[in-house]
């Protein structure tokens, strides 16, 4: 997983993007049923231009199959990434 996310990111791109193409990534390789990813990260345009918030930080997930349709899974998902 790390080497996806790495593989994504070494390109400039919205956050947004990424999400999705290592939700993407994961299930084309895997052929899970369900898959979550969920980024939080500081970009240092933010913290070191423009605004200059160092504390601010950007969210997005990307929820499929049961994240998605189940409430409860998402509801426990987000509650193990602490966003809830």
């Amino acid at each position: 997983i790390n080497r996806i996310a790495r593989f994504f990111s070494r390109r400039p791109q919205v956050q947004e993007r990424l999400t999705k193409q290592i939700a993407d990534c994961l299930c084309q390789v895997l052929e899970p049923e369900d898959v979550a990813v969920h980024i939080a990260a500081k970009h240092y345009c933010v913290i070191q231009r423009g605004v200059e918030d160092a504390a601010s930080e950007t969210v997005t997930s990307d929820l499929r199959g049961a994240f998605r349709e189940d409430p409860r899974t998402r509801m426990e998902f987000y509650a193990t990434v602490g966003k809830i």
